[in-house]
């Protein structure tokens, strides 16, 4: 009994794994919704959806890989930090709605591509949220 309850346990925590690698790499919090349409070869693009009602403000932080250079960027980023290779843009009031970041490189990315962290406040408690994409 207790060898197939054990087999049961980890034949759930396996499907749970399997699964979570063949779902979507869409990234939700309340109100806002984060994915990477492209993130390869030479160019990254981050598509925001913003719900309504949508929060006050969007902070976007993407980290380029190491060696990767932009050649331009849409819409410019509010800041750059070449020691972390990481632009961030900063939207202010967004209207409900798709949002896409498309970064171009000087070169094909070699290896993993670009990573986003997307923060901002719930419209409805005004806790902070942060979404994680890759």
């Amino acid at each position: 009994m207790k060898k197939r309850i054990g087999e049961i346990q980890r034949n759930v925590v396996l499907s749970l794994a399997f699964a979570a690698l063949f779902l979507t790499a869409e990234v939700r919090a309340e109100g806002v919704q984060a994915r990477y349409l492209e993130n390869s070869g030479s160019r990254s693009v981050l598509e925001i959806i913003i719900e309504d009602p949508a929060p006050s403000s969007v902070i976007v932080k993407q980290r380029i890989p190491a060696g990767a250079r932009i050649q331009s960027a849409s819409p410019d980023f509010s800041k750059f930090s070449s020691g972390k290779n990481e632009a961030k843009w900063l939207f202010k009031k967004p209207v409900p709605g798709a949002q896409r970041i498309v970064l171009n490189y000087t070169a094909p990315l070699s290896g993993q591509g670009a990573t986003a962290v997307v923060r901002c406040k719930s419209p409805s408690d005004g806790s902070l949220m942060t979404i994680n994409v890759q």
